[in-house]
């Protein structure tokens, strides 16, 4: 058990710090005075998609974010609440960050190996360069987290298309894993429960991960899932020292 470990953590280490590193330095951005949020339930088979948005506006609001600087789209929705391409684009549209504040993008859904997680109301899916463009247009240099929990989501961490100096992405597997806890019996998914307990104001972003790693892990021993879905991150360079919603 101890050998599993210690080979998750070195896995783990390496992973981070061969995103974070780059051929040249690139200048630190400073810590976002606030925040804008767009929080999206991609499917409704299960009711765990929908419980995380709802978690994850609470837990935003509680770290003074502001309503009204918190978006929620959900596949359960119908009008301009569903989680649509148009709703989504409209979200970002609306929620252009003001000078010193940064982008924060929580998605949960199902996912499909190589194409991204699933957007039933649009029948589609949020792929990787769907996103990175909504995310250049609407946040541009901005300091920008984004979330993406879903089997096979670590396309979102790897794809070169996503990968930028400004960007911290966390995904709850690896492009080639599932995840798991996608079943009406859970409140969450394993992933989203342990993302939602992991943040905690003021940690790094890569401490944060850590937490989530582990709690996966022991959930995933515990009932007896495998192959490990291997939580991913990546950090650019210029946001390496940010940490989660400072006072």
């Amino acid at each position: 058990m101890e050998d599993r470990a210690l080979k998750r953590a070195i896995f783990f280490f390496c992973f981070v710090t061969a995103c974070a590193s780059g051929t040249e330095p690139v200048e630190p951005l400073p810590q976002p005075t606030g925040w804008t949020a767009v929080l999206i339930a991609g499917d409704n088979q299960e009711p765990a998609f929908d419980n995380a948005v709802d978690a994850m506006a609470e837990k935003l609001e509680g770290y003074g974010i502001e309503a009204k600087s918190i978006v929620t789209l959900k596949a359960s929705r119908s009008g301009a609440g569903a989680a649509t391409r148009t709703n989504i684009d409209r979200a970002f549209t609306n929620l252009v960050p003001a000078v010193g504040q940064g982008c924060f993008v929580f998605v949960t859904s199902h996912g499909q190996q190589e194409r991204g997680l699933v957007l039933v109301a649009s029948r589609g899916y949020l792929m990787p360069s769907d996103l990175d463009g909504l995310l250049n247009r609407h946040c541009g240099d901005r300091p920008t987290v984004v979330i993406a929990s879903g089997c096979f989501s670590g396309i979102y961490a790897s794809s070169r298309t996503m990968q930028a100096a400004n960007r911290i992405i966390l995904t709850a597997a690896r492009r080639d894993r599932t995840s798991f806890g996608c079943n009406a019996s859970r409140r969450f998914t394993v992933f989203d429960q342990c993302i939602l307990s992991g943040i905690d104001r003021g940690l790094s972003w890569s401490t944060v991960m850590e937490r989530t790693h582990a709690c996966v892990t022991q959930h995933e021993e515990e009932a007896d899932y495998h192959p490990p879905s291997e939580p991913q991150i990546f950090v650019g360079q210029a946001v390496e020292r940010q940490t989660a919603f400072p006072p």
